[in-house]
């Protein structure tokens, strides 16, 4: 019975971990849609750096992802490989 709730547990973490990730890379899709949002202002990566140079309308979400992730930040670090080819398209 044990190993049966340890391999249920897995598998649920395991899940857990994809779909986090799915969701990430949503909005990393989303926010490159929609490039007028990285002049809003927001903090990108772990909260040092802040981005932009327009307050947000009310109501209007930030201009990262929950991970903090932002097409500025990703600029200044040098751009993921699906970043470039997904600009192009």
């Amino acid at each position: 019975m044990g190993h049966w709730r340890t391999t249920t547990l897995r598998m649920w973490r395991g899940l857990r971990e994809f779909l986090a990730v799915q969701v990430e890379l949503h909005e990393r899709a989303a926010l490159l849609d929609r490039p007028w949002e990285e002049e809003f202002l927001h903090w990108a990566g772990d909260g040092r750096e802040l981005h932009g140079r327009l307050v947000p309308p009310l109501g209007r979400g930030r201009g990262t992802t929950l991970g903090g992730w932002c097409p500025g930040l990703a600029r200044s670090r040098g751009a993921a490989s699906w970043t470039a080819s997904r600009s192009l398209a």
